[in-house]
């Protein structure tokens, strides 16, 4: 190389930029606007330069790890942008069509604009996405729309020079090492082509980065750069040397060509970029340089992988295996140009991936274990409406921790038993049988786990039992590891549940009473009852009498109040009646409490197992009241007595005895009593009698007198009554009725001549015959009575059938005698037993003047029966002469 005849720092003054950028740190690229784009070069830093390309792996073991996946090919995806409320809806348009999934599981959109997309996943049937999984959201700035700047091929931070000028031949390599250049290499070759004025020269001046091209208006010539690895060579090219670099991507980004930051002050100066893989294999592009203001690099050329291109050989380089790389500027004379990067361009590549899953079912059966052996044999059957929950083992300890563990979902079995949980996605999970369905009238009331160790429902097998109980969480299952449907996991159960009713007919219960009482008890399943055994508690106040069961071959014994037996086994459904017949005791009181219960070993729930009733002993009593007269018939004014007999027939002590005499509304009037009164008010007579036993009589006697003017039939009513029930109603009261008899009376005498006038009728004197006899008074019923008779022949009258009363009986005087004495006689009762004492009086003379008696006798009382007689008139005879006839006659 012919020495410079200049000094190189005027070259890099006089090559400098009109406008300087400032330098950037080693490492980072320079943000750069637009250029201009020639025939072979396309302008890629514009609107669309954005892709979003993704693959969908499915997940095979749910762990994240990606080196285990599968990938999906088949999938769709659609994109939609966004209609600017920033959510994903019916109103986001879709952009392009839809994208399949290659071999690889890729998609890609591409020539996309700043916005925010969403990228929407449909998935063969066979697989899913975690909630939420099938949308992605993707958003490209402004800038990431304008694509993006890939591997840096030289940003000329390093300072190198390389110039040639005349005389001819002249030209200048020179070599580089530095770290920021790809291949850690720069190589310079400037070949002088024309020119004779050795003031002129062309150059290449890196540094401050800009790589610098400057050629004399009197020379012409070729100015080269060299990336082709350390070959510390600048006129020989190695086309491997960079070591097969890949220029597909950069940082996720797809790259689509070489970009150079660039510019003349020459309209016509020619540049050709030369990629090589191998030697036999390299692909050039060739472009004019953009004007520029200057020469300043302000200008952008780009160079697509795609083409087209000036010239290749052996197809063209391999852009995922680059070995070295060319750039030339040839025949430049008279021009000023600058380069400020080199460098690979691109897509901004937004990258939505995503993950799907198998769709793996899980579930089984939950049935009766009838016979407890954690088998499900075909005979056995499916239990309904059992609610199971599903959760993830987060701890991952093969074991349910509340608290920890995951939820999943809740299902419920359907009417044989079957449950399923769909739609998994793969993952340790464990089944856990909810602790509600043991609950009261729940489906697994009652219910415990099949005996025996809960199978691992890993172990592939059908028709075992696969839970155990848990304290406060039901039953659960070990750990199961899903990675396909696992379709055997059964949960057993075994139980039943007896339940016992007693129940009576009475509601009450009386001494000496039979009672009936009927025990159900039955079997609700769902499995059979096993050595049942029963026990009935007699209440003490009754007396065993005799029992009845309905299952053949059962026998049940009493002793000292308590039945027991052994009912054998019972099957689901089985029901079995019992009826026992008791007698009260006569001293029961209080109430009557009946107790029963039935057991089996390995009941489960046993609150139902016992029944008791319990009734109120009654207290009843037969109480009978006699009540009979003294003497019947009786007479008006007679005192006679009532006898009153209470019993209490039982079967109960009678309290509160109390008796009610009512006395005849007429006719008596009391006198006395043997016992107590407790009251007397008006007619009633009360008496308390107090307690009773059963057996006991009480008797007591009540006097009355008749009333003088009664006749008739007294009747007299007697009550009892206690604080008990009472059987026989018809006994507590008494009639007693009494005949008040009224025999007639007589009254009777004589008119006679009393000859020796000493008021005495005696034998030998004359009787009077005719003289009216008169009769009047008042009737015991105060009836005014008035009657009349003559005297016979006898001079005997007499007034019968009279009504007992009293009564006056007058004489009227007979002619021709003389007033004599009367007489009062005797009364004699109903047995002609004569009665002591005067019974009447002589009227009063009212004329003491005349020679005549009153001719009465009053105030005569007559009992019924009573016979007076012998209340005689007296008179005197009187002598006649001649003169009577001719004077008047005067008695005396």
């Amino acid at each position: 190389m012919a020495p410079f005849r200049f000094s190189p720092q005027s070259l890099f003054r006089k090559f400098a930029p009109a406008r300087a950028a400032k330098p950037l740190a080693k490492g980072l690229r320079r943000k750069q606007g637009f250029g201009f784009e020639s025939l072979e070069s396309r302008q890629m830093m514009a609107a669309d330069m954005a892709e979003i390309v993704g693959t969908v792996r499915l997940d095979v073991q749910n762990d994240g790890n990606a080196a285990n996946d599968t990938l999906v090919a088949g999938a769709t995806v659609q994109l939609y942008r966004d209609n600017g409320n920033g959510t994903f809806d019916a109103s986001d348009v879709a952009i392009g069509g839809v994208a399949t999934t290659d071999a690889f599981g890729q998609y890609r959109f591409s020539g996309l604009g700043a916005g925010k997309y969403f990228a929407k996943l449909t998935l063969p049937s066979a697989y899913q996405t975690k909630s939420g999984g099938g949308l992605q959201e993707i958003n490209i700035t402004a800038d990431e729309s304008n694509g993006t700047i890939g591997q840096t091929i030289d940003d000329f931070e390093s300072n190198q020079i390389a110039g040639a000028a005349p005389p001819l031949p002249s030209s200048d390599n020179s070599t580089k090492a530095d770290p920021g250049v790809m291949g850690g290499e720069r190589d310079l070759h400037v070949v002088l082509t024309e020119g004779t004025d050795i003031y002129s020269s062309v150059s290449l001046i890196s540094g401050g980065g800009f790589l610098r091209l400057a050629s004399g208006s009197m020379v012409k010539g070729n100015a080269k750069v060299v990336w082709d690895g350390q070959d510390n060579s600048a006129t020989s090219l190695n086309p491997t040397g960079l070591g097969g670099l890949d220029f597909r991507s950069f940082n996720g980004n797809t790259m689509t060509g070489i970009v150079l930051k660039v510019g003349a002050d020459h309209p016509n100066s020619v540049v050709k970029l030369k990629v090589y893989t191998n030697a036999g294999k390299w692909t050039e592009f060739t472009a004019t340089v953009p004007e520029t203001n200057g020469g300043a690099a302000t200008a952008q050329l780009t160079f697509n992988f795609s083409g087209p291109a000036s010239s290749s050989s052996g197809g063209g380089v391999d852009w995922s295996n680059v070995g070295a790389i060319e750039l030339t500027f040839e025949g430049v004379t008279a021009v000023d140009g600058m380069v400020s990067l080199v460098g690979v361009i691109g897509l901004t590549t937004k990258t939505a991936d995503f993950t799907a899953y198998e769709r793996i079912n899980l579930g089984d059966r939950v049935w009766n274990d009838a016979n407890n052996n954690g088998t499900l044999d075909g005979s056995e059957q499916g239990i309904g409406n059992v609610k199971l929950n599903l959760f993830i083992d987060a701890d991952n300890n093969n074991q349910f921790t509340p608290g920890v563990d995951t939820f999943v979902a809740t299902t419920t079995t359907n009417g044989t038993g079957h449950y399923q949980f769909t739609d998994l996605l793969p993952g340790k999970y464990i089944v856990q049988v909810d602790a509600a369905n043991f609950g009261a009238g729940q489906a697994l009331e009652g219910l415990k786990p099949s005996s025996g160790v809960a199978a691992d429902p890993d172990n592939g097998v059908d028709n075992d039992n696969n839970g155990a109980l848990l304290a406060g969480q039901g039953v659960v299952s070990q750990g199961l590891s899903l990675i396909a449907a696992n379709m055997t996991v059964d949960f057993g159960f075994f139980g039943f549940d007896l339940v016992l009713d007693k129940s009576i007919d009475q509601t009450s219960a009386s001494p000496t009473e039979t009672l009936d009482y009927t025990v159900r008890i039955v079997n609700d399943g769902p499995s059979t009852a096993m050595n049942v055994s029963f026990l009935d508690t007699l209440p003490d106040g009754v007396t065993y009498k005799s029992l009845t069961i309905d299952k053949a071959g059962i026998s049940l014994t009493h002793s000292n109040g308590k039945i027991t037996g052994n009912l054998g086994n019972m099957a689901a459904g089985e029901v079995i009646i019992i009826k026992i017949k008791v007698d009260v005791k006569a001293n029961a009181t209080g109430s009557l409490l009946n107790k029963a219960e039935v057991s089996a070993p390995n009941e489960e729930y046993t609150l139902n197992n016992k029944d008791e009733v319990e009734i109120p002993v009654i207290p009843k009593i037969d109480l009978a009241i006699d009540k009979i007269d003294s003497r019947d018939p009786v007479a008006p004014g007679e005192i006679f007595y009532y006898t009153v007999t209470v019993t209490n027939n039982g079967p109960s002590i009678a309290t509160g005895v109390k008796v009610v005499d009512t006395l005849p509304a007429s006719g008596v009037a009391y006198m006395s009593t043997s016992r107590a009164l407790e009251s007397h008010l008006g007619r009633e007579l009360t008496y308390n009698l107090g307690t009773m036993a059963p057996g006991d009589v009480v008797t007591f006697t009540i006097y009355v007198q008749v009333d003088q003017g009664f006749s008739g039939t007294l009747l007299n009513e007697i009550t009892v009554a206690g604080n008990e029930i009472e059987i026989t109603y018809a006994n507590n009261k008494d009639t007693e009725p009494t005949v008040v008899k009224v025999d007639p009376a007589s009254l009777n005498g004589y008119v006679y001549v009393d000859k020796n006038n000493n008021g005495v009728k005696e034998a030998g004197e004359q009787p009077i015959a005719g003289v009216l006899m008169t009769l009047n008074g008042i009737d015991i019923f105060g009836t005014s009575v008035s009657r009349t008779t003559y005297t016979n022949a006898s001079g005997y009258y007499s007034f019968d059938n009279l009504t007992p009363g009293t009564y006056n009986v007058l004489q009227t005087q007979p002619t021709k005698y003389k007033d004599g004495k009367d007489a009062v006689g005797n009364t004699f009762n109903q047995l002609g037993e004569m009665l002591i004492g005067q019974n009447g009086f002589l009227g009063l003379d009212m004329n003491d003047q005349d020679t005549a008696d009153a001719d009465s006798i009053q105030q005569i009382t007559l009992n019924g029966g009573h016979a007076a007689k012998d209340y005689n008139f007296g008179e005197l005879a009187v002598s006649t002469s001649k003169v009577d006839f001719i004077r008047p006659i005067f008695y005396r």
